[in-house]
C-alpha cells in the first residue's frame, strides 16, 4: 500500500468510522421510514439539479457559436427547473423518480443477463446474471406496484446503499486502526 494512503488512513480512521456508523444508522432509519427517505432524497436531488443548472449557466458562455449558447442556456434552464419541482413538490417528485428507477431497474436487469448469456463461460458471468436477474426483479416489484410503491422504494433502496456505503467505510477504518496501531509500536 502506498505509504502516503497508510498515513491517511492512520490519521483518519476515527473520522471514517464516525461516518460509517452514521451512514448505518441513516440507514436504517431510511429503511424503517422509507416516506421520509423518498422525500428527502427528492429535496436533496432537487438541490443538486439547482446548483448543476447554474454551473451550467455559466459554462453555456463558453460557448463558440450563439445557437449553442441558446440551446446551453435552454439546457441549464430545464435543470434548474426540474430541480425547484422537486425541491417544491417533493412528494410529486418521487413519483417521478419512482417510474424513472423501476424503469431503470427493468431494463438494466435485462441489460445484465443479455450481457450474461453473451459471456455464459467467462469469469462472473453468471454474478452478471444474478445481479441482472435482481435488478430486474427489483424494476417488475416498483412498477407493478407503481404509485404506491413511491411510498418505500426510493427510501428502501437509499437505506440500503447508505448501509454498505457505512460498512464500507467501517471496515476501511478499522485497517486504519490496525495501522495507526502499527505505527505507534514502532
Amino acid at each position: 500500500m502506498d505509504p502516503e494512503v497508510r498515513e491517511g488512513l492512520a490519521r483518519s480512521w476515527k473520522g471514517l468510522m464516525t461516518v460509517g456508523v452514521l451512514a448505518i444508522f441513516v440507514g436504517c432509519v431510511a429503511i424503517l421510514v422509507p416516506a421520509v427517505a423518498a422525500v428527502g432524497t427528492a429535496i436533496f436531488i432537487g438541490w443538486i439539479l439547482v446548483v448543476a443548472g447554474a454551473f451550467l449557466v455559466v459554462a453555456a458562455f463558453s460557448a463558440h457559436s450563439i445557437g449553442t449558447v441558446v440551446l446551453r442556456l435552454l439546457w441549464a434552464a430545464l435543470t434548474v427547473v426540474v430541480g425547484v419541482w422537486l425541491i417544491v413538490e417533493p412528494h410529486n417528485g418521487t413519483l417521478t423518480l419512482t417510474l424513472v428507477l423501476g424503469i431503470y431497474f427493468l431494463f438494466m436487469g435485462l441489460t445484465r443477463i443479455a450481457v450474461a448469456f453473451v459471456g455464459r463461460g467467462q469469469p462472473n458471468a453468471g454474478l452478471v446474471g444474478l445481479s441482472g436477474v435482481a435488478g430486474l426483479l427489483i424494476g417488475i416489484l416498483v412498477l407493478a406496484k407503481f404509485p404506491s410503491s413511491a411510498d418505500w422504494a426510493i427510501g428502501l433502496l437509499v437505506g440500503i446503499d447508505l448501509i454498505f456505503a457505512g460498512w464500507t467505510l467501517t471496515s476501511v477504518a478499522l485497517v486504519g486502526k490496525d495501522l495507526a496501531r502499527g505505527a505507534s509500536r514502532s
